[in-house]
């Protein structure tokens, strides 16, 4: 065959049969359609997508069953795995399950049946195989004869729950043990990339299940209809509450340094103005004086070191929130080329003539008063989107307070911490009603269409 790829697919594999030969010729034949000419009908498109993942199985299991007869007779200068990491170009991982798969089906032709076939995955079959390593062949054909019918409709996870249950129901002795081994195993750990924070968890099974319980309840108590968040988003949301209600009834202890857990972003005149007044953000003219300078006007610091640079939604919400501190820096003099640009901003103006570094913590001013919070716990009842209770919410300016916006009650809205935050990266518009009716809601809500999230849209002023 003359096709490049057919070459490259049997390259060094000159004894192949007539019919492995074919079968990869067919294959480049699919390989080279226009999926948007040839295929001309959305349903076409996605039958093909069905079908192609079905035979992904059946060549896998066809390298397994071919796996294994290679062993039997000897005929590899290694073993079947690194037989197909090395000359396949295949990981570690998808070469174990498959040459794990293809000897225990060996024993189990029905099993074989089923993977040949595409309708149990590769996978499901190395699992099933791994978990039952060990046990006699009685058991094997027992476990096999309860799940085969239902195979084709299980998860890799079903999976594992019945092999595990499977386990306990042989070996309960072996529970007390497996208890003490998950407790010792316990951990949480915490990862940075690109600006998010990736935690893990192991948890033994009752606390585990305790904790994902609490989750899914506050995740479902945060779903507002025309949200557009995930489930998995929404537990993200309500983890990050339970957090923030701890903190905020100051029920978590101290730091190692004895200040109350806390995060302070440090953030600089310049660069507050430029967020005040809706800038983007513009590309550094001088890389090399920023890097010297040591200073990200965007940089947040925390209790342990970590910095990142907060964008503009995320700097809005820093320095409106109460459970932060805000720590407002005078940078003015890094830009002295035109005498009025220090002063010409709206943070700028209204810190005035100050000189003294930092500049404001925590700028209590401009907070709503214990007075203020009390009269809109009474009018809001709590967060106007998910209605979480008031002591949980913080008074966002729908104003910012940057643009002019009072810190008074036609200015003041009460939301939670994931509602709060949505607002600032633009996912909800928020407005008085100007006639509210006795029966008609004071505020009127709608969410932004996704491709509005983007574009930071300016408040409509208090009414």
């Amino acid at each position: 065959m003359s096709d490049s790829l057919a070459d490259t697919i049997l390259a060094g594999a000159a004894n192949c049969s007539d019919a492995v030969e074919q079968l990869v010729e067919d294959l480049v034949t699919v390989c080279h359609q226009e999926l948007l000419g040839d295929l001309v009908s959305g349903a076409a498109v996605a039958d093909r997508f069905t079908a192609l993942g079905r035979v992904r199985a059946v060549i896998d299991a066809e390298v397994g069953r071919t796996a294994a007869a290679a062993q039997a007779h000897d005929v590899l200068p290694y073993t079947p795995q690194t037989h197909l990491q090395r000359e396949a170009h295949w990981s570690g991982h998808d070469a174990g399950a498959v040459v794990t798969a293809g000897r225990f089906v060996e024993r189990h032709p029905e099993l074989a049946t089923l993977w040949r076939s595409g309708q149990v995955s590769t996978a499901v079959v190395a699992l099933i195989a791994r978990g039952l390593r060990g046990l006699t062949a009685a058991t094997e054909e027992a476990f096999l004869a309860a799940v085969l019918d239902q195979l084709p409709r299980l998860s890799v996870r079903s999976v594992r729950v019945l092999l595990a249950r499977t386990l306990d129901l042989l070996h309960p002795q072996d529970a007390a043990a497996r208890e003490q081994c998950e407790w010792d195993r316990r951990s949480l750990v915490a990862t940075t990339h690109g600006g998010m924070t990736m935690i893990a968890a192991d948890l033994p099974g009752v606390e585990g299940q305790a904790v994902m319980a609490a989750l899914e309840a506050l995740a479902d108590s945060l779903r507002v209809a025309g949200d557009q968040t995930t489930g998995a988003q929404r537990r993200a949301d309500a983890l990050i509450t339970l957090v923030n209600r701890a903190a905020s009834e100051g029920k978590l202890p101290a730091t190692r340094s004895g200040l109350p857990v806390a995060v302070t972003m440090t953030v600089g005149v310049s660069e507050a103005d430029r967020v005040a007044a809706g800038q983007p953000a513009g590309a550094t003219s001088d890389l090399t004086s920023d890097l010297s300078d040591g200073r990200d006007p965007r940089a947040i610091a925390t209790g342990g070191g970590a910095s990142v640079t907060l964008a503009d939604a995320a700097l809005r919400f820093a320095l409106c929130a109460g459970s932060h501190t805000g720590v407002l820096l005078d940078d003015r003099w890094r830009d002295r080329s035109d005498a009025e640009s220090p002063r010409s901003g709206p943070i700028s103006v209204a810190m005035g003539s100050t000189r003294i570094r930092p500049l404001a913590v925590g700028r209590t001013h401009r907070f709503a008063t214990p007075a203020q919070r009390i009269a809109l716990a009474l009018r809001d009842g709590g967060c106007v989107l998910c209605h979480r209770p008031a002591e949980e919410c913080q008074a966002h300016h729908l104003t910012d307070w940057a643009d002019g916006g009072q810190t008074d009650l036609d200015n003041l809205v009460l939301l939670c911490w994931t509602h709060h935050r949505q607002v600032d990266l633009n996912r909800w518009r928020i407005v008085r009603n100007p006639d509210p009716a006795p029966d008609q809601p004071y505020w009127l809500i709608t969410p932004l269409p996704r491709h509005r999230w983007r574009t930071r849209q300016p408040h409509a002023p208090a009414v």
